[in-house]
């Protein structure tokens, strides 16, 4: 990575999935306490699911649009004010002691950390056509690395110090982020567009992808896919808190262990599984693998709650690692070349909008019972696989099979 302009884009979206990955074991347990504390009139349960899910809403709603203004006034105002809006997050959730001031430091985290579209359009400028797949790649490590070593170390410093630390060491982490891009990123944008946008024009790719036949299936299943596995993100740190008294320390390390475990599958093995199976077997595979790991996570007692857990996170690295790359390819595939970009980020952009419904959706099931939002989850993978079966067999009557 001899090139500082990439390696600087690379530390600004890692820092962004390191922010989210530190909070996952401890925000959950934190938010339901706080929110009990609050006196508002608001499940606790429920609480935590919308604390959650607003960070992926933000990222939504702005990820387009900092896209959108950084063709307009360019990449590198959008990119170090992303990174000072992600300090200032941290900073506020460092500094929470009530329900309130939480859910908005994740508000404005969100916000901060909707900045991979301006990333991406810089990586566009500066790098020739041939080489875009494989630095667009560097962003994809970005994710997995964020979130293999984001939990253990959340769980570590809110051990060590609380809410404090973990707060004002990501934030610290971003003004060093924020002094590196500053020295580094010069303007990329050689050409600005002038033309006049309404709020509303950032969304309008959206209108038009579900009605197109393999696409809008493939984003479909792409949405219930995310949702489904997000239901057990926000809610397992308080399961395993509350019915298998695990520390905050002890959470992290088993979300780690996920991570861990999708990279190897990711980075190692998918590449012989699908000369093996091929892409569709792979969607076809992942759906049911995933929906075993979903499901089991909360139905061992204490004595097998070890053995059980590892065979969950096994089935989850397996079936992502066959999902994720076999829903991008296909899409990629089902699309102009012309539209490449633009397609995949709104597929990226479904997936921030699935990820602040499954928490909000979770946190309403759990509240309910502790079982709920991983049966649910279980059967909404079940449904994915029906959409799969219905579409697997559209794209292969088209290829002529």
């Amino acid at each position: 990575m001899k090139d500082k302009r990439i390696l600087t884009l690379f530390l600004t979206i890692f820092i962004d999935l390191l922010g989210f990955g530190i909070i996952i074991p401890i925000l959950p347990v934190v938010t339901k306490k706080m929110a009990l504390q609050s006196g508002l009139h608001l499940d606790a349960d429920v609480a935590v699911g919308l604390t959650m899910g607003v960070f992926s809403l933000m990222q939504f709603i702005f990820s387009p649009i900092w896209g959108s203004l950084s063709d307009k006034i360019g990449r590198r105002p959008i990119i170090l004010g992303s990174i000072l809006a992600t300090a200032v997050g941290y900073i506020m959730l460092g500094n929470s002691s009530t329900f309130i001031v939480l859910f908005l430091a994740r508000l404005v985290a969100g916000i901060g950390s909707a900045n991979i579209s301006a990333a991406q359009a810089y990586i566009a400028d500066i790098t020739p056509p041939q080489d875009r797949a494989k630095r667009m790649g560097l962003i994809g490590a970005a994710f997995g690395l964020g979130f293999v070593f984001g939990p253990p170390i959340g769980g570590a410093l809110f051990a060590a110090g609380g809410l404090q630390w973990v707060g004002f060491a990501t934030a610290a982490l971003c003004v060093l982020n924020f002094i590196m891009a500053w020295f580094t990123l010069p303007e990329s944008l050689t050409e600005r567009n002038t033309e006049r946008r309404s709020f509303i024009s950032s969304f309008t790719g959206l209108r038009h992808v579900w009605k197109e036949e393999i696409l809008g299936e493939l984003f479909i299943i792409n949405v219930i896919y995310i949702a489904a596995f997000s239901m057990m993100q926000v809610n397992a740190s308080v399961l395993w808190s509350e019915h298998y008294h695990l520390t905050e320390k002890q959470v992290g390390y088993m979300f780690g262990f996920i991570g861990v475990c999708s990279a190897v599958v990711q980075g190692g093995l998918i590449g012989t599984i699908q000369r093996v199976v091929g892409l569709q077997r792979m969607l076809l595979l992942g759906c049911p693998i995933v929906a075993v790991g979903l499901s089991i996570i909360p139905l061992p007692s204490q004595n097998w709650f070890v053995p059980v857990q590892i065979c969950a996170v096994i089935c989850l690295a397996i079936g992502n690692g066959m999902l994720m790359p076999a829903i991008n390819s296909l899409v990629s595939a089902n699309t102009p070349a012309h539209d490449q970009g633009k397609t995949l980020g709104l597929l990226q952009s479904t997936g921030s909008l699935a990820r602040s419904v499954g928490p909000v959706v979770s946190g309403f099931l759990y509240s309910m019972g502790f079982m709920f939002p991983y049966l649910s989850a279980g059967l909404l993978m079940i449904l994915t696989l029906f959409l799969a079966i219905k579409l697997t067999r559209k794209l292969a009557v088209n290829i002529g099979q």
